[in-house]
């Protein structure tokens, strides 16, 4: 994908022999999308419903929604015992056995039915404890448990990958068009979130060895250089042959150059950046690294936002300075710089295409959907008899189908009765948690109003809404130091506390609240903030019982637009634990769902 030309005309000097470069990646390591003028965007022509290629785990995207679901809580009401790791299947190879195939591996079972198990290496193990050694023979010096071909291409892949980049054409491929429009959770994601955008994925252990490589290349790269530098003073004939990382980085910088520039400007990066050119300068002592960090600098500001000018003019900067002080370390600095600036212009061409291309992503999700799972279900992949069954039972006599859809739909999300989603809804797994937890929290805040309510009935105070409001904020600004799950009921003490004294002084008193009602308050929230106590599952019907009238009203005024309200996104203001949010969000994933499956729900 071409990038546009950017606001910047700097003019491209050629450079002769140059020297080093350097620069600092963001410390969060977290790019947003900007206004950075993109090229035209052509919609491939195969973007339909191709089975999506194999997901990756470089990057990852995430939204930027004013008023995100509280991120401290998880599924309170979800069973521990629920959780599944999935164990991989080792292979037990003998000696009479052919050697395993990939095929041989089983993927392991995921915790949720029907959802896309990712696939997990099968560790294969030989065994020696049935096998019989002559006597006197010498044991093999290389592994059975591979075939000669698989180790040889294996060594080979490990080989090039430890010379390799962090930043390679190949972990950036999931930013590419093409990929975008083959990955479905993106797509279906995309119709939710209009502020969706790509960043690095440097998250948990798999973020933490990723940056842990990187900085093992970057100080390989560093001894690499100081090497040939030593060797270039001591003027010691041809040491460039010794470099192997340096000639594969030139030319993983001009290969992700390119893709980010114009074909016009294509055959001067090509020039600019002749690895094998530069490493012959490099060898006799000649390559201006200061030229060739200027060089750069006007074509990345010719082509990347604004608000990358500043990094680059850091990489120049420093590159200098390596240069002027002979400082090594800095010239791999700038090196690091470079790619860093490199990949922040593939995140930012990546977010703008997402928001140019959203309008079409949306406006086909239905189709595209419809044929993925299609697919599936003719590979196998997709089970339908479970999402049947549990539509079937749905269905009662004299109910439209669609509403007895939605009352099902909703009933997935009671927190005391934790249901596992039917596989059809495995995008939108984390979506529905999110609500299920929403549900909880608007269930506890009512059973906390309510005792509220009956403390001060000795007041014969009318309680306005802006009691209530007040109430409530406190109420989650007190919670928002618990995290994880059971956060109601860690917090129940506090929140006892805080209702006691506020009645105490709704209902005319000053100073503290007694004690004892303290006590009282702790014991009634300690037991009924419980999903197993009778009030709260009565408070909890009551919430679900106004939340499915809600998405009921909501589906039926869409259902008569002339336009599909698909194309809305569901970012909504204000809490996500008001009732009027819950019922927005759940429509919207009711309303699509059904616009995917109702054919093959109904052909049951």
């Amino acid at each position: 994908m071409d990038s546009s030309h950017g606001p910047h005309s700097h003019s491209h000097t050629s450079h002769g022999s140059q020297t080093s470069i350097h620069l600092q990646p963001s410390a969060d390591g977290d790019y947003e999308s900007t206004g950075a003028t993109a090229p035209a965007i052509e919609i491939p022509a195969n973007s339909g419903h191709g089975v999506p290629s194999t997901p990756t785990t470089g990057y990852d995207y995430q939204s930027t929604a004013p008023n995100p679901a509280p991120t401290k809580r998880s599924n309170e009401s979800k069973p521990t015992s629920d959780i599944i790791y999935p164990v991989c299947k080792r292979i037990r190879v003998e000696a009479s056995t052919t050697p395993p195939t990939a095929a041989s591996c089983s993927p392991p079972v995921s915790p949720t039915s029907g959802a896309e198990s990712s696939r997990s290496e099968c560790a294969v193990e030989r065994s020696s404890s049935h096998r019989s050694k002559p006597s006197g023979t010498k044991p093999p010096g290389r592994s059975r448990s591979l075939p000669a071909t698989f180790r040889k291409r294996r060594r080979t892949q490990d080989n090039l990958q430890q010379h390799l980049p962090p930043v390679t054409l190949s972990t950036l491929q999931e930013l590419d068009l093409s990929e975008i429009y083959r990955n479905p959770k993106l797509r279906h994601d995309v119709v939710f979130d209009a502020q969706l955008h790509f960043r690095p994925n440097l998250d948990g252990s798999r973020g933490r060895r990723k940056r842990e490589q990187a900085d093992i290349y970057w100080k390989l790269v560093l001894h690499e250089c100081e090497m040939l530098f030593a060797n270039v003073r001591n003027r010691q004939a041809r040491v460039a042959r010794m470099a192997v990382k340096l000639p594969t980085l030139f030319k993983t910088m001009k290969d992700i150059l390119s893709t980010l520039v114009p074909k016009s400007d294509r055959d001067e990066v090509e020039a600019a950046l002749d690895h094998q050119l530069l490493m012959q300068q490099l060898e006799h002592g000649v390559l201006d690294f200061k030229k060739l960090s200027q060089w750069l600098a006007g074509v990345l500001k010719a082509h990347c936002a604004p608000m990358r000018d500043q990094w680059v003019e850091q990489m120049v900067s420093r590159v200098t300075y390596g240069v002027d002080n002979q400082m090594t370390s800095a010239l791999v600095d700038g090196l690091k710089m470079v790619f860093g600036i490199l990949e922040a212009m593939k995140l930012d061409v990546a977010n703008h295409q997402i928001r140019t291309l959203r309008p079409h992503l949306v406006s086909t999700a239905v189709h595209f959907e419809q044929n993925y799972f299609q697919e599936r279900i003719e590979s196998g992949r997709l089970d339908m008899r479970e999402p049947r069954t549990w539509f079937q039972n749905a269905m009662k006599e004299g109910t439209e189908q669609y509403v007895a859809f939605t009352e099902a739909t909703t009933q997935l999300l009671i927190p005391s009765k934790y249901s596992v989603y039917p596989a059809t809804f495995t995008f939108d797994f984390e979506r529905l948690d999110g609500i299920r937890d929403d549900i909880r929290e608007a269930t506890c805040l009512k059973l906390a109003i309510l005792f509220f309510r009956q403390l001060t009935l000795a007041s014969k105070r009318d309680m306005d809404a802006a009691t209530v409001d007040n109430l409530r904020a406190k109420l989650l600004a007190i919670l928002s130091e618990e995290e994880g799950p059971y956060r109601w009921i860690k917090g129940s003490n506090a929140v006892a506390l805080h209702i006691a004294q506020a009645a105490h002084e709704f209902n005319g008193n000053s100073g503290f609240v007694d004690a004892t009602m303290v006590k009282v308050a702790e014991g009634w929230f300690d037991k009924h903030l419980r999903v197993n106590s009778p009030i709260y599952v009565r408070v909890e019907q009551d919430v679900v019982k106004d939340v499915t009238t809600l998405v009921l009203a909501i589906m039926k005024g869409w259902s008569s637009l002339s336009t599909s309200p698909i194309m809305q996104a569901a970012d909504l203001t204000g809490s996500s634990v008001q009732l009027t949010s819950i019922s927005q969000r759940i429509a919207h994933i009711a309303f699509l769902h059904w616009r995917i499956f109702s054919k093959l729900y109904l052909s049951s």
